[in-house]
């Protein structure tokens, strides 16, 4: 699949923004670029920032949030607000997404082969919103067998009912060697992979994917369902 097979989604500003002149404006506008594409719309439904004071801070029209809002931005990142104002804060974002849980290599040479750690990126939306939120929604319930999707499994176990659930046609087709899965952590360096190295094709193939579940999913994930 192509990039150009991934959803066309709104949010973007229109034409090309000038260059930052303020760390602030270069830290908001990185962090949405290799979180979300560039898509302001994304990040402002997993911040709960509105559009306008997002997109402010974005093309640097405005520079001085309060803390709150910056708290507010970092949060779902795993960043402080210090982030985006010190400059001796190191300007890499240290996570890119949520990490799941998926079979073992089947081409894998070991004997004993561990599960893999696959990266879902914060760009792959809707993908990560669905684990997000189904993370969340399915912890809230008791661990019975009763209890969709994961059951009784808890810690590791529920990540890997989770992720097996919502990857399973990715999965089926790297199954059949169609498809690389690619590995969340580099385990030479034993650090999440870099945002210049998640694979663009990979991001797609989840987006269609999350697309498919969010619209199988919506009775599940309404308000005003109960699961």
């Amino acid at each position: 699949m192509s990039d150009s097979l991934a959803p066309r989604r709104p949010g973007r500003p229109r034409g090309v923004p000038p260059p930052p002149k303020h760390l602030l404006t270069g830290r908001i506008r990185h962090l949405v670029d290799v979180a979300h594409s560039g898509n302001l719309a994304d990040a402002c439904r997993l911040t709960m920032v509105s559009y306008p004071t997002l997109s402010s801070l974005y093309l640097g029209s405005s520079v001085a949030p309060n803390l709150r809002t910056l708290e507010a931005i970092g949060s779902p990142y795993g960043l402080d607000a210090g982030w985006f104002v010190d400059e001796d804060e190191p300007g890499a974002i240290p996570i890119l997404g949520k990490v799941g849980l998926a079979p073992p290599d089947p081409k894998g040479r070991r004997a004993k082969r561990s599960l893999r750690e696959v990266l879902i990126p914060f760009a792959a939306w809707p993908m990560f919103e669905l684990f997000r939120r189904l993370e969340i929604q399915l912890g809230d319930l008791a661990p019975t067998p009763e209890r969709p999707i994961v059951g009784e499994a808890g810690a590791d176990a529920f990540t890997f009912r989770l992720t097996t659930f919502l990857l399973q046609p990715l999965l089926n087709v790297g199954r059949l060697g169609l498809l690389r899965i690619p590995a969340a952590v580099d385990t030479a360096a034993g650090r999440q992979t870099a945002a210049s190295r998640v694979d663009p094709q990979w991001v797609a193939r989840l987006r269609a994917v999350g697309e498919m579940w969010e619209a199988v999913l919506q009775p599940l994930l309404s308000s005003e369902a109960t699961i």
